[in-house]
């Protein structure tokens, strides 16, 4: 039985145990193993040998960090770890994996390799992580069918490798299950199709060579076009994976051939209609979902939700409302945004200039059916004018020409502040902000989705590091974006920001997404990790045995199931810094990743009420400078204190806003 130990405990690996120690009387006495009490109370020494145990009662609990697991049962008694118990404990090397648990995903925190997915743990700056698959790590994983060969991404294996197929050799020939060196004595002998070529035991043929079936030939296609069967070249309508395709009839740098859909296998980018090739190699539907965590890990369930996982692409779009355009059915993840980030290497300035050379800025299109926020129509969404305070790179520079500025309430002027893709979504206050709080600096009970290092936290943020893992971030709905890089984003998508007409369009024409009721239901700003969700759920605080307290129990017509609403949701369990009032809390435990709660539109979109209010394409108030224009925010209210509300009240934000609990979501006209 593969077990873990926790304070002299065994705990069985998917048993939920509660956290006691045992006590045993070992009776030297000399009787029999056999003997004992024949009442039946295994209480009970009968006085023969052998190990009688006796449990104590569980260790009683009223919070997570009373027990050594940091998991507080509903019945507030301590429990052991498991692998499933949302906390880092037991051996575990981070939350559920590791340590003799089941094995950790990339970016996963380990100390061993054998807690790896992958099987490689490395230090590469930050601590010991699992690393992804690479044709250079050393140990066989990902599709490789011997070490850092074969498969899609690594190099072919030389003779005596192991292989699946021919495609996985050097030599072409893989001769059950391994690579060999194939014949070649000028001569069209044994089982050779034409000379030194065909069959089983022989490289395949070049186009025009004679063949007999397809796999004889190095483009897979064996026909008689009159001149018996010969190999043909490969072509973009044969229905074989040929050539440099990487799918059939698809991607590959063959002239005529098709890029490849969503979901057929690509090697880079350049493969897929999306311009998208996603960590797993297959064409992403569009290129800021290539990354898996934000990428593939929106919906119900898993980390973060209650039950098991039921996620999806975070790119899904769906209608907004009857013929409406397509909008992303969850919000962006802060995990798009570093696809979109690095795919630029931070030069928003660049890829916006270029977008502008090729049309493909659009205009703004003004209010059209709902109670106006004051949208103008016809405006450029992203104005030449603001192009100098775009990032150029990840860090920024000082070049000549570049904007000096100061930061929000301060005099001190700093060169080159607005070329940083790190400041517009990080912790930054800009020049300019119309809102004198921002909640997207750890230090003071905020933080920003956008994960970046500890010395970038530091140097740039004068911040405390994130609490948890790159990982956990990635996945939640990013916050803490300007318009300029958020419109950016979009563009650089295939699409724009939405507007506020189209947000409420997806809504429908009841008061909440969902129907009329349930409302969402609110906890307060009062730290109850027990009662939240995805810990709890309605009928859990209902039931009185729970010991919810009761300003925190929902009626009929509320939900904290819903959405994520005014402290309604933790996960992880909030991390603060030390002594009885912390300098600190990482609020990214009040953030979800899209759509984990159940709450949804009439045509499917996630977290319209809740989450975080959206930053929206409607520009209300123009200017050549960015800091004194204005733009509407959608009203879905927001993890902390803001109200839900179909009104469009919101709409008076600078360009340069950044804020803690506004987030964006795109449509793709």
């Amino acid at each position: 039985m593969n077990t873990r130990a926790l304070g002299g405990v065994l705990v069985a690996i998917g048993l939920v145990l509660p956290v006691a120690c045992s006590t045993t009387n070992n009776d030297d006495g000399g009787g029999s193993s056999s003997g004992g009490s024949s009442s039946g109370d295994p209480t009970v020494d009968g006085g023969g040998g052998g190990n009688d145990a006796v449990a104590p009662p569980p260790a009683a609990c009223t919070k997570p960090d009373d027990c050594p697991s940091k998991v507080c049962t509903a019945q507030k008694v301590c429990a052991a770890p498991t692998d499933s118990d949302g906390v880092k404990n037991g051996t575990e090397t981070d939350v559920d994996c590791g340590g003799g648990a089941k094995t950790c995903a990339d970016d996963r925190k380990c100390l061993v390799a054998s807690d790896c997915s992958s099987g490689v743990c490395k230090d590469t700056g930050g601590g010991l992580t699992c690393k992804a698959p690479a044709p250079d790590d050393g140990v066989k994983n990902g599709d490789e069918t011997d070490v850092d060969c074969g498969g899609l991404k690594a190099p072919k294996c030389a003779d005596t490798k192991k292989c699946l197929k021919r495609d996985d050799c050097v030599s072409d020939v893989c001769d059950n299950g391994t690579c060999k060196a194939p014949g070649i004595d000028g001569v069209k002998n044994g089982t050779e199709t034409d000379v030194d070529c065909g069959g089983p035991g022989a490289a395949r043929c070049a186009d025009g060579l004679m063949c007999l079936v397809d796999g004889d030939c190095a483009s897979d296609v064996c026909q008689d076009k009159g001149a018996g069967l010969k190999c043909q070249a490969p072509g973009p309508t044969d229905g074989k994976k040929n050539g440099t395709e990487t799918d059939i009839d698809c991607g590959g740098a063959d002239a005529g051939t098709p890029r490849c859909a969503a979901g057929k296998a690509c090697l880079v980018h350049a493969d897929c209609a999306s311009d998208g090739c996603a960590y797993n190699n297959k064409c992403a539907s569009k290129r800021s979902c290539t990354v898996q965590n934000g990428g593939d890990t929106c919906g119900l369930g898993g980390d973060g939700g209650r039950g098991a996982a039921q996620h999806e692409d975070c790119c899904k779009t769906a209608p907004a409302g009857n013929g409406g355009v397509d909008m992303n059915v969850y919000k962006v993840t802060a995990g798009r945004m570093r696809a979109f980030l690095t795919r630029v290497n931070g030069n928003v300035r660049g890829f916006v200039q270029q977008a502008r050379a090729d049309g493909k800025i659009p205009n703004s299109t003004g209010s059209v059916s709902v109670t106006s926020p004051n949208a103008i129509a016809g405006v450029s969404l992203l104005s030449a004018d603001w192009d100098l305070y775009l990032p150029t790179s990840m860090e920024g520079n000082t070049n000549a020409g570049e904007l000096t500025d100061t930061f929000y309430q301060d005099a001190t002027p700093v060169p080159g502040i607005w070329t940083s893709a790190y400041r517009h979504v990080g912790g930054s206050i800009f020049n300019g902000q119309s809102l004198g709080l921002q909640g997207c600096s750890v230090s003071s009970y905020g933080t920003h989705a956008y994960w970046v290092p500890a010395n970038i936290q530091s140097s740039y943020f004068g911040d405390v590091p994130h609490a948890h893992s790159q990982a956990v971030y990635d996945k939640k709905a990013m916050n803490c974006v300007d318009y300029l890089v958020a419109q950016a984003f979009c563009i650089w998508d295939g699409g724009r920001l939405t507007t506020f007409d189209e947000y409420v369009a997806a809504i429908g024409p009841n008061t909440m997404p969902w129907g009329a009721t349930p409302t969402l239901k609110g906890q307060g700003d009062q730290t109850y990790f027990a009662f939240r969700f995805p810990t709890a759920d309605d009928a859990f605080l209902r039931n009185p045995a729970n010991g919810a307290p009761a300003n925190l129990i929902p009626n009929a017509n509320q939900s904290i199931e819903r959405g994520v609403f005014q402290y309604s949701y933790e996960y992880p369990n909030l991390v603060c810094g030390p002594g009885a009032n912390p300098a600190w809390c990482d609020y990214i435990s009040f953030i979800a990743a899209p759509g984990r709660t159940t709450g949804r539109g009439p045509w499917g979109h996630a977290d319209l009420a809740g989450n975080q209010m959206e930053v929206t394409s409607d520009i209300t108030t123009n200017s050549t400078n960015p800091k004194t224009a204005r733009m509407a925010w959608s009203t879905n209210g927001s993890f902390e204190g803001h109200g839900y509300s179909k009104s469009p009240v919101w709409k008076a934000f600078s360009l340069v806003n950044k804020y803690g609990k506004q987030g964006l979501r795109c449509v793709y006209p």
